[in-house]
């Protein structure tokens, strides 16, 4: 049969019928074809969120563990590396952040990011006054200030009074005696003020250092020309020790380790409580849709 003979031998009703069923077979497969695609790639979208979430956790706890670290370092050197390591970690949380806010589309997704922001924020405020807290070691300093060149003095004005506490006359050894026991006294209140957080006990241990200086005088005063040497050394402990007073008063150490333990650790548990609920939505999302 030839074409023309097949193309008679078709009513136009049934011509017309084919037509209408190509249509609609046409119109399946490209339901089917569109419909399979928007689901494999919405869960690639949250394949790639769940990821960067769980990235976002993971350099935040990272951060905060650099921060601890450079609050509890012992030099500054060290100090100051392990708070570049902690902006470098906080950097790389923001930037999750913003790739995060670019993939999200439900308004469940942006609200939860949004309060991750908003903790971030606060976080980061906090995490700076931190860092830039430690890096000074005013505390640690002061401490080596005290139990070094201070020690070193005092170990001096003894020896310069060596001779008259070992000497036979009783009144220049009484005076030599409570010249250093005072001296001594001073250095035994350097630590507890360093280690202080509060002004007003500061300024008592202050007045008993003030106290104890007046003592030491009068008593190298009594000594007269036998004492000038030990009142030299003795010049040189009060002056550092006017040192370790104005480094403890900045107490960089104590409050870099107060906002690490209080303040931090709280606006830390709400940046990871937003992150945890935003990944275990996503998740469950992703889990609902395989089971499809």
């Amino acid at each position: 049969m030839n074409a023309s003979a097949m193309k008679s031998s078709f009513s136009p009703g049934l011509t017309l019928a084919l037509a209408a069923l190509m249509i609609i077979l046409s119109s399946l497969a490209l339901w089917f074809v569109g419909r399979g695609e928007p689901l494999e790639s919405a869960f690639v979208r949250d394949s790639q969120k769940a990821q960067l979430v769980s990235r976002m956790r993971a350099d935040l706890y990272a951060a905060a563990e650099a921060e601890k670290r450079a609050v509890l370092a012992d030099t500054d050197q060290a100090s100051v590396d392990f708070a570049n390591q902690a902006r470098a970690a906080v950097d790389k949380v923001a930037a999750g952040l913003t790739a995060f806010q670019g993939l999200a589309q439900s308004s469940v997704e942006q609200g939860g990011a949004k309060r991750f922001e908003e903790a971030f924020a606060e976080y980061r405020k906090v995490d700076e006054e931190v860092l830039a807290l430690a890096v000074q070691n005013t505390n640690l300093k002061a401490f080596a200030l005290s139990f070094g060149k201070a020690a070193g003095a005092l170990g001096e004005m003894e020896k310069s009074l060596r001779s008259l506490l070992d000497g036979p006359n009783d009144k220049l050894a009484r005076n030599a005696q409570r010249a250093f026991s005072e001296a001594q006294r001073i250095q035994s209140l350097h630590a507890p003020h360093i280690m202080e957080k509060e002004d007003p006990r500061m300024d008592a241990l202050e007045k008993d250092m003030a106290t104890a200086d007046k003592a030491a005088r009068a008593a190298l005063a009594a000594l007269g020309k036998d004492g000038a040497s030990a009142l030299a050394v003795y010049d040189t402990f009060w002056k550092l020790t006017a040192e370790i007073v104005v480094l403890s008063r900045r107490n960089t150490n104590v409050r870099s380790l107060s906002l690490s333990l209080e303040r931090k650790t709280k606006v830390l548990a709400a940046c990871d409580e937003a992150l945890r609920v935003l990944e275990e939505g996503i998740r469950e999302r992703m889990a609902s849709k395989a089971t499809r």
